[in-house]
């Protein structure tokens, strides 16, 4: 074997070695931080090929955020889209009311649960932000819950101000959507229905009133 082949050899177990410490090691990434690398048309299926690929390009393996300080019981309950997000919904604490619904990754949920205010992670931005740092609407929480297949999280707050960026109360205020069937679909009837029997009546009475 020639001190070339022998040198790729080596090379490639120290590049598996190294992509195996950086999974012992993976940390929860904040969205859009993580990249896989392709990999590399040569090569493919071979160790050799592929560590080629990434030294070529400079880099190994996944490119990760710092971890989470989030306890490791209640982040091994979620479930998270590809991202590593999943959906909060920010409910008013005393009356029930349904105000926006945000996301959040790991570190989002840890800063809400250890600072008492809601925290969310902007798609747009890729950021953090904390509601109400720029607005003064801020959330203070009252209580977090994980759904039952850990893939969204209920966050009861005190809201102060309105929840929307349009200035409404709640995100769904006025965007309501006509249902045509059961129970919302016969209400309107129904009242339509109280409404005429009511004229009806009041015509009656005045008719009779006038004899």
């Amino acid at each position: 074997m020639c001190r070339r082949q022998v040198c790729r050899r080596q090379v490639c177990r120290r590049q598996v070695c190294r992509r195996q410490v950086c999974r012992r090691q993976g940390r929860q990434v904040a969205p859009g931080s993580q990249r896989r690398l392709a990999r590399p048309a040569h090569g493919a299926g071979s160790h050799c090929g592929l560590a080629a690929g990434l030294a070529a390009a400079g880099r190994i393996g996944w490119v990760t955020a710092p971890a989470s300080a989030l306890d490791p019981a209640i982040a091994r309950q979620l479930k998270r889209d590809g991202a590593g997000l999943f959906p909060a919904v920010a409910q008013q604490y005393d009356t029930g009311e349904v105000l926006m619904v945000g996301w959040m990754d790991d570190e989002a949920l840890h800063r809400t649960l250890t600072t008492g205010r809601a925290t969310y992670w902007s798609r747009s931005r890729s950021e953090y932000w904390v509601k109400g740092d720029t607005s003064g609407h801020v959330q203070w929480v009252r209580s977090v819950a994980l759904d039952c297949d850990g893939d969204t999280v209920l966050v009861r707050v005190d809201q102060v101000g309105v929840a929307c960026h349009t200035g409404e109360r709640t995100c769904f205020a006025g965007r309501e959507l006509p249902v045509e069937a059961g129970p919302a679909a016969a209400a309107p009837a129904a009242a339509a229905a109280a409404s005429a029997g009511d004229r009806d009546s009041v015509t009656a009475s005045t008719r009779g009133a006038g004899r």
